[in-house]
């Protein structure tokens, strides 16, 4: 029995304090619900866990970059269906300007007004953009502005040298009233700005004009003329090397030709009478032109030819020598009686009509009242009536035609592509992007990448190829230059937008399958994220009712050994009793 060392006080404390430690960790996995609350707890588990909550981490954001990617998708394919509906309307104009029914002047220029209108907006739904991105529009928006390495940046935007028309307000007018007409030929006119800011214009090589540079003349700022047409052009507006192509013709003149031999097919039978035996007509009814006549219109050649068929009938008295007043009648109108009565209608012409006075003067009167004298009937002259009766006769005239002056003399090669004056907004500053694929980020390595692009090609969809990166514009898609404006063109645009339609088809099915896949690598993602989290939870989380054991049994040796040292700390107390 020793004092100075108390080995069982020692040993008792030692258990002591393992016991305190062990029951204080429990407590802190009971607390945290982290069975690995430090790497001492267990360090390869910690490892094992730390990886794994990287990749769920990872995987939790790929589900919401899918998601989101879906948006995109929803968004863009959301604006393509808009895109097909424009072009089933397009279809349906193509076939309405393509029956025959209808005129090219009034009726296809209406569907053709509807048609440009329809073309402009598909530019403008090819802007479209997701968070600032552009896909759909290859680079270009509908305002013209092209894309620089990726950006459209309006507010630095230098316009490249182009090919130069009315869209746009670039060309203003072409003034062709003094236009010579002397050649044949089409001319590429090239813009030079000096380091004053004036612009002069080049002829391309081979013109047999010259070119000379007009400010101010009939507001021809910035413009010029060529072979007496002058073009009328926005300075503003242009950049060194831009181009405007004018295909010129010789000028004509109208040309009218009024018909030359006039023929009577002449009946001398019963007219609701008695017939005219023996009827002498000494000088038969004649017709005679006037000699200051000039077909100056389509109109007065129509007024001229409806002298076809013009009737005049004369009765006679018996033993008459001559016609007598108001027994003459044309087209079944009498004669005016004096000079003083309204001329008689013989019959329309278009919207005018074949008026005559007293002296038997035919003329054309418009809808406007205006009348152009066609020439003048000469009654037949008889000799000898034996009876009463009435010769009739009918009016044969050679025909009158016109030729109208050239009017395409000057014509403006407009540019494939062309801006729209309605999808200009020089005020612009959106920062947007343009690309033709994105990169999305899908999973928790860097492998786990979906790349969304539309630079592929289809082929087998008539003239064109269903690839993105010609864009869903009006150019891409191939509607731009249709023309409704007469029933061969409107027949041939048929095919063409068919073939759009199906071009729209197949990007709309890109996007479809990108979202199907998509859709699919989130419900993995989900599943794996479920799995690897229990994976996870049996590695780090606390089982709650093992470590209440645990707790249990640490607190009960915790108590017990503190008693123990208790009593311990008391056995050396016996000693005193040896020294009593």
């Amino acid at each position: 029995m020793v004092v100075q060392h108390n080995i069982t006080a020692m040993n008792a404390n030692r258990y002591f304090g393992i016991n305190n430690s062990k029951l204080s960790k429990s407590l802190e996995k009971l607390s945290s619900g982290y069975a690995i609350n430090r790497a001492g707890d267990n360090a390869a588990g910690l490892a094992v866990s730390e990886k794994m909550r990287s990749q769920i981490a990872g995987m939790t954001q790929g589900v919401k970059n899918a998601q989101d990617g879906i948006s995109m998708i929803q968004t863009y394919e959301g604006a393509l269906t808009e895109t097909d509906n424009i072009l089933q309307r397009m279809k349906t104009l193509a076939d309405q300007a393509a029956h025959g029914t209808y005129q090219d002047e009034v009726d296809r220029e209406a569907i053709q007004l509807e048609f440009d209108q329809l073309n402009d907006e598909l530019n403008q739904i090819a802007d479209t953009d997701f968070n600032g991105v552009v896909l759909l529009n290859g680079g270009e928006m509908a305002d013209g502005v092209k894309a620089t390495n990726g950006k459209f940046d309006y507010a630095n935007a230098v316009r490249q040298a182009q090919q130069l028309g009315t869209a746009g307000g670039y060309v203003k007018a072409v003034d062709t009233s003094k236009y010579a007409g002397t050649n044949e030929e089409t001319v590429t006119f090239t813009a030079n700005i000096g380091d004053d800011g004036t612009v002069t214009w080049k002829a391309s090589d081979g013109a047999k004009g010259n070119v000379t540079d007009k400010t101010g003349a009939n507001g021809a700022t910035g413009g010029f003329e060529y072979d007496g047409a002058i073009f009328v052009v926005d300075t503003d507006k242009i950049v060194a090397g831009d181009t405007i192509t004018v295909t010129f013709g010789k000028k004509a003149a109208a040309v009218g030709v009024v018909g030359g031999t006039i023929g009577y097919n002449i009946d001398l039978g019963t007219t609701g009478g008695e017939a005219a035996d023996g009827a002498n007509p000494n000088k038969p009814v004649a017709f005679t032109s006037d000699k200051d006549l000039k077909i100056t219109s389509q109109e007065l050649a129509d007024a001229w030819n409806a002298l076809n068929g013009l009737t005049i009938e004369e009765t006679f008295a018996k033993d008459g020598t001559a016609a007598t007043a108001g027994t003459v009648r044309v087209n079944g109108q009498k004669v005016p009686a004096d000079a003083d009565a309204p001329k008689a209608e013989l019959g329309k012409v278009g919207n005018g009509k074949l008026v005559m006075d007293n002296g038997m003067n035919i003329y054309y009167r418009d809808e406007k009242g205006t009348e152009t004298k066609l020439g003048q009937l000469t009654a037949t002259t008889m000799t000898k009536a034996a009876n009463a009766g009435t010769i009739t006769t009918t009016m044969n005239v050679g025909q009158a035609t016109f030729t109208p002056a050239n009017k395409e003399s000057v014509k403006l090669v407009e540019p494939k592509g062309k801006v729209s004056q309605s999808n200009s907004n020089n005020a612009a500053t959106a920062p947007l992007t343009y690309t033709d694929h994105l990169v999305m980020q899908v999973g928790a390595r860097t492998k786990d990448s979906v790349d969304f692009t539309f630079n592929y090609e289809s082929n087998g969809i008539g003239d064109l190829i269903a690839n993105m990166n010609c864009s869903a514009r009006a150019d891409g898609l191939g509607t731009a230059d249709l023309k409704l404006t007469d029933q061969k063109s409107a027949n041939a645009a048929i095919d063409h937008i068919d073939n759009a339609i199906n071009k729209v088809s197949m990007v709309r099915a890109t996007f479809g399958a990108t979202q199907n896949r998509l859709e699919h690598k989130i419900d993995n993602m989900n599943v794996t994220i479920e799995n690897l989290t229990s994976a996870e939870s049996r590695i780090r989380d606390t089982n709650m009712a093992e470590e209440m054991m645990n707790f249990t049994k640490q607190q009960i040796l915790s108590q017990a050994s503190q008693s123990m040292l208790a009593q311990a700390n008391q056995l050396p107390q016996s000693v005193l009793q040896l020294l009593q």
